[in-house]
C-alpha cells in the first residue's frame, strides 16, 4: 500500500478547497475497509456509496477524553467502529485522540490503552523539574507565549505526561486504513463569542498533514505549521511543535484562552501578508451533506455568499455530548439540544442542509434522554448522545455534570471507571438504533448514487 509521506508542493501554503492528498489517501484507503465492515453487517453497498459517517467528540477536559475512550472501544466491541469514516474533536477529545493515534493500529488496541489510561489519569506525577525544562525551552522562542505556560503546567498536570512527539508523525496511522481519518480542531473563543453563528473565522484545524485556517481555505504541511512566510513563500522554517503544545494550544477552551487565540491567530494571518487578491478561494455553489456547527466537517458561507464546502459530505454523524449544557454557548463543547436548534436554524439561512429539530424534544435539557436522532431529505442524519442522562444516570445527571466537573485535574480509579460505564451504556443501549441509522444512510446513499 502507499502511503503518502510528503506534501507535493513542500513547505507552501495551500489556497484551496480540496482535501490534502494525504487525507485523500487515508480515507480511501479507510472506505475499504468500512466497506467490509458493512457488509460483514449485512449491510452491503457499492465502494462509491460508502458513507461517511463521523465521531464528533465535545470538549469538558478530562471527562471529555475518557468518555471518547470508552464510546471507541464499545463501538469496537459491537463491530461498529470500522463503519467510522472520520474521527473529530475539540479540547478533551482531542487529547484522547492524540493518545490513540500514536499506534498506528490502535483500533486493536483499545482494551490494553485504556488500562494504560487509567493507570496513568489516577497518579499524580506532576514533576516540577520537566515542566520547568520544557518552559525555559519554550521561552527561546521569540513567539513564547502563554500558551506554552499553560501547556506545560496545567495540561501536563492534568495529563500527567509530556508528549514531545509530532502530530506529522501520525501519518501512518491516518493512512493505513486501519483508524478512522483524524481532525483536531480548535476554535478563536473571542471572536466565536461575539457572533451569534458559527462563523468559519472561528474555526481552525489540524490533521496529521496539513494545519488549517477555514476561514481563508489556508493551509500549510502540519511540520510548518508556525514557520515564518513572507507573500506566500516560506521565510524561517522553524521546529514543529511538540504533542505537548498542541494539547495546550486544543485544550484552550479551560485555559488561558485569549493567548492562545493570538497564536493561533497571528500564525495563520500571517499566510497572507502580500497576498494578492488571486490567490483568494474561488466561490462555489452550496454543498450538500456538510454538518454546520460542527466545525471539523463544515465550510461555513460568508454573509451573502456561499463558499464550496471542504468535500467531506458526511452521510451521518454520531456527536458525543461530554460538556455540561449549561456551561456553554458552543455547540462544539456543548452539544445539548438548544445548540442543535441554533445549529439547525443557522444551515436553514446559509442554505447548508442540516435535519430539523424538534420542539418537542427540548422540554427536558436537564434531563435529557440517551440517545436523539435527527433526519431530514438531502441532509445528513444526526445521532446525539448526551454522556449524562435520565437512562445511564437517572435522578444524577446534574450531580453527575457537577461531579465531573471539566477543570477536574485528578480522577481515582472509581471515577474513571464510571466515565467508562456511562460512555459504553450509551453505545450498547443504543447499538440497535446506530445499526438501523447506519442502514438507513446506506439505502439511500445507494438510492443518490443510482438516479
Amino acid at each position: 500500500m502507499e502511503i503518502f509521506h510528503k506534501h507535493k508542493s513542500e513547505g507552501k501554503i495551500r489556497i484551496s478547497r480540496e482535501l490534502s492528498e494525504g487525507e485523500k489517501l487515508g480515507t480511501s484507503n479507510r472506505k475499504v475497509r468500512v466497506k467490509k465492515c458493512l457488509d460483514s453487517l449485512g449491510i452491503p453497498c457499492n465502494l462509491d456509496d460508502v458513507p461517511n459517517i463521523a465521531i464528533l467528540g465535545a470538549g469538558g477536559g478530562l471527562r471529555a477524553m475518557i468518555a471518547l475512550h470508552g464510546t471507541l472501544q464499545e463501538l469496537q466491541k459491537h463491530g461498529l467502529l470500522d463503519t467510522i469514516m472520520y474521527l473529530c474533536g475539540v479540547s478533551g477529545s482531542t487529547w484522547c485522540m492524540s493518545s490513540l493515534y500514536k499506534n498506528g493500529d490502535w483500533a486493536e488496541k483499545l482494551q490494553a490503552l485504556e488500562e494504560s489510561m487509567c493507570a496513568r489519569l489516577s497518579k499524580y506525577t506532576w514533576s516540577i523539574p520537566k515542566a520547568t525544562k520544557m518552559l525555559l525551552e519554550a521561552a527561546k522562542d521569540e513567539n513564547y507565549s502563554l500558551t506554552e505556560f499553560w501547556a506545560y503546567t496545567v495540561i501536563y498536570g492534568m495529563l500527567h505526561e509530556l508528549d514531545k512527539g509530532h502530530l506529522s508523525e501520525q501519518r501512518s496511522a491516518s493512512e493505513n486504513g486501519h483508524n478512522p481519518y483524524p481532525i483536531y480542531a480548535a476554535v478563536d473563543e473571542q471572536s466565536f463569542s461575539k457572533v451569534t453563528e458559527y462563523s468559519s473565522a472561528s474555526w481552525f484545524e489540524f490533521t496529521p498533514h496539513e494545519a488549517s485556517f477555514l476561514g481563508n481555505g489556508a493551509s500549510v504541511p502540519m511540520e510548518y505549521f508556525r514557520s515564518e512566510y513572507k507573500n506566500g513563500e516560506l521565510k524561517n522554517q522553524k521546529e514543529e511543535k511538540s504533542m505537548s503544545y498542541l494539547q495546550g494550544l486544543w485544550g484552550s477552551a479551560i485555559g488561558s484562552k485569549t493567548e492562545n487565540e493570538k497564536v493561533i491567530k497571528d500564525i495563520f494571518f500571517g499566510f497572507f501578508k502580500g497576498e494578492k487578491e488571486s490567490h483568494s478561494p474561488s466561490k462555489k455553489s452550496c454543498p450538500e451533506g456538510i454538518v454546520k456547527g460542527f466545525p471539523a466537517l463544515t465550510i461555513e458561507p460568508e454573509p451573502g455568499d456561499i463558499e464550496g464546502s471542504l468535500q467531506r459530505e458526511p452521510a451521518g454523524a454520531s456527536p458525543g455530548g461530554f460538556s455540561p449544557g449549561d456551561t456553554s454557548k458552543s455547540l462544539s463543547r456543548s452539544l445539548h439540544l438548544q445548540a442543535l436548534k441554533q445549529t439547525a436554524k443557522n444551515c436553514k439561512e446559509n442554505c447548508i442542509p442540516f435535519p430539523e429539530i424538534d420542539e418537542k424534544l427540548l422540554q427536558e435539557p436537564d434531563n435529557p434522554s440517551d440517545c436523539y436522532i435527527f433526519r431530514g431529505e438531502g441532509a445528513p442524519t444526526v445521532m446525539y448522545f448526551p454522556l449524562f442522562n435520565k437512562v445511564n444516570c437517572p435522578a444524577y445527571v446534574t450531580e453527575w455534570r457537577i461531579r465531573f466537573t471539566p477543570v477536574r485535574c485528578l480522577y481515582h480509579v472509581g471515577d474513571i471507571t464510571k466515565l467508562f460505564q456511562s460512555a459504553r451504556l450509551n453505545v450498547s443501549n443504543n447499538k440497535d438504533k446506530i445499526f438501523q441509522g447506519i442502514k438507513y444512510i446506506v439505502a439511500h446513499s445507494s438510492k443518490k448514487g443510482s438516479s
